[in-house]
């Protein structure tokens, strides 16, 4: 939605939705971020800089909220003040965001629950999907997620998540310390995507699994019997 500009200033330009190549081609510019794991942050901060970009002359009170809110509790403000503004449903994915990223699973969670409630069929519902099993994993409920992740690399092989999701599966038999297992999806991985945008996040992965083994083995040497040394 455009807002008329006065007079004395320039036209607003035309809004342009934000798309999922954009949001794609913002994520492989900035994958070296992604190295812990946690996508959809990234993914949201993707939204929100491209929207303040095409919206930096928008008038519209809810626009101008959204370019500065950063708390949990600014965006839960926008979202009061401004329920059905164009940006609502960027706002409540940031507002899951930022919930996850302050540690508050259960709340983010929820949130990204009533985002798809609301928008079951907005470009980021499978974000929000990944969104919430890894609210699950940073509850540490590692089954459930680990299911999660398997179930959305199965449903949705080709998204542009799926790796997330696979790799999700990785760190959640990393945590089981079920390593040759982890080991075998991230050395897959760069086998059969050695271009892939998300290599960078494996090899990363992988060197904090094998310091994990070393870490095993070396126990295992210092718990075993004198005799069998």
């Amino acid at each position: 939605m455009s807002a008329q500009a006065p007079s004395s200033q320039s036209p607003v330009p035309e809004y342009n939705p934000l798309t999922l190549a954009d949001v794609l081609n913002f994520i492989k510019a900035n994958y070296a971020a992604l190295a812990v794991g946690v996508a959809i942050v990234l993914i949201v901060a993707a939204g929100l800089a491209m929207y303040a970009m095409q919206q930096r002359r928008n008038a519209e009170q809810a626009s101008q909220m959204l370019l500065v809110a950063q708390s949990p509790k600014q965006w839960e403000e926008l979202l009061a003040q401004h329920p059905k503004a164009a940006v609502a449903p960027i706002a409540w994915l940031a507002l899951a965001s930022s919930q996850y990223a302050a540690g508050a699973y259960d709340q983010a969670l929820a949130t990204y629950g009533r985002f798809l409630e609301k928008y079951p069929r907005h470009m980021m519902a499978l974000a929000a999907e990944l969104g919430k099993i890894q609210c699950q994993e940073g509850r540490g409920e590692i089954d459930a997620a680990f299911n999660g992740y398997a179930l959305f690399v199965k449903i949705h092989p080709d998204h542009f998540l799926a790796p997330q999701a696979l790799l999700g599966q990785a760190r959640c038999l990393q945590i089981m310390r079920r390593y040759p297992e982890a080991k075998v999806i991230y050395e897959d991985f760069i086998a059969a995507h050695p271009k892939s945008e998300w290599v960078a996040q494996a090899e990363f992965a992988m060197r904090c699994l094998d310091r994990d083994i070393r870490a095993q083995r070396k126990l295992s040497m210092t718990n075993a019997p004198a005799g069998k040394l």
